[in-house]
């Protein structure tokens, strides 16, 4: 009994170490920097996604729902004007 469960803890001792995650061959070093995502952070004003990230789950949603709405009371409008300046 000794022996197997040597033999199960070394094969598994193995198996641990060539064992890699799908995904994460290959990735740079996580100090690597990406000059689009460096330009991007430069750039950007990440203060709208703080505020959204202090929501909660449901007033995320609603806020969603209530920019969806807002989008959806243009799109006739902006159909209309494309269908006026093609002719």
């Amino acid at each position: 009994m000794k022996q197997c469960d040597a033999m199960n803890s070394d094969s598994a001792g193995v198996l641990k170490d060539a064992f890699v995650p799908y995904g994460l061959v290959g990735l740079p070093e996580p100090d690597a920097l990406d000059p689009v995502l460096e330009a991007i952070k430069r750039d950007a004003d990440f203060s709208l996604v703080e505020a959204n990230l202090k929501l909660s789950t449901e007033q995320r949603a609603a806020n969603l729902v209530s920019a969806t709405r807002f989008i959806a009371k243009f799109r006739p409008l902006v159909a209309a004007r494309r269908e006026s300046s093609a002719k």
